[in-house]
């Protein structure tokens, strides 16, 4: 039998991603399979990209990349993008700042899928979203998630971005989510990958949902400086970590609506840490320093 790990959504948890590789070599992976989102989101990105090319130099491996590796190559490219240290762009901001031109070289030579190909075993597609977007979520409330299905050439398709650990089958087609591994929702925050176990009659998921050190994780968004530049959402990642309930969209979505109403306008990334302050205390989020604004 053959062992794939498949991994994905790291968003810079090197201490929930070390765990997982340990677990899968123990588990006898064969190969690795990782579907984006190396980085951002939790801190010290650069300690995640050196996992990245220590697990290239050593294992066999397949990379693609994520919508957050696309946000640092659009931000090289269009360098008048202003991101500015708050909570609503901070985040990237020190992730990007935190990157270097050899991480961000990395990221342009990856695609957005991929196809797995391996001799006495049925070829399967992979993806970060989907096969045109490294944003698009592929979920039943898709419309055109069964137009993509039809259209798929292959038995099975992997793919990441939606943090939730799960497959479905259209017409005796299979789509398998490995679910997050350093963002992970639900499971009261276990962090989570995938093993496909391989013969010549097809492969078989195996999920797992691993504890891993969450207060050595927690500690280092003490420790980088990130709650400073990006306050309200750093501590939203840190409710995820902690309860695997993951508030971040709607918490932006409600300061955005609270700007605007109290403003009349909004634009991203231009929304006061007020609105912040205000939309992230109703989902129980609140500051590190009572005096923070």
């Amino acid at each position: 039998m053959f062992h794939l790990a498949v991994m994905g959504d790291i968003h810079s948890n090197h201490i929930a991603w070390e765990t997982c590789i340990r677990h899968a070599l123990r588990e006898g992976a064969d190969e690795f399979l990782f579907l984006g989102d190396f980085i951002s989101d939790c801190p010290y990105p650069q300690k995640t990209m050196r996992i990245v090319y220590e697990m290239q130099r050593r294992y066999p491996c397949y990379f693609i990349r994520g919508n957050r590796e696309d946000y640092m190559l659009n931000h090289r490219a269009h360098p008048e993008e202003r991101w500015t240290y708050s909570s609503a762009s901070g985040n990237l901001l020190y992730t990007y700042d935190n990157l270097t031109d050899q991480d961000l070289d990395f990221y342009e030579s990856l695609d957005i899928h991929g196809i797995y190909m391996k001799e006495g075993f049925p070829p399967f597609r992979f993806c970060h979203g989907s096969f045109t977007s490294s944003s698009e979520l592929l979920i039943p409330e898709n419309k055109k998630m069964e137009q993509y299905m039809d259209a798929l050439d292959v038995e099975l398709l992997i793919s990441g971005h939606t943090h939730i650990q799960e497959s479905r089958t259209y017409q005796e087609k299979k789509i398998i989510h490995p679910g997050s591994v350093g963002l992970p929702w639900y499971h009261g925050g276990k962090i989570q990958y995938m093993m496909l176990h391989g013969t010549g009659q097809g492969w078989k998921e195996e999920f797992f949902q691993l504890s891993y050190d969450v207060e050595a994780a927690v500690r280092e968004f003490e420790t980088s400086g990130i709650y400073e530049k990006a306050h309200y959402w750093a501590k939203l990642a840190v409710h995820t970590l902690k309860t695997g309930d993951d508030y971040s969209t709607p918490c932006l979505q409600l300061a955005m609506k609270l700007c605007e109403e109290a403003e009349g306008r909004v634009s991203w990334p231009d929304i006061d840490e007020k609105y912040w302050q205000q939309a992230a205390e109703k989902f129980g989020i609140t500051a590190c320093n009572p005096n923070f604004t």
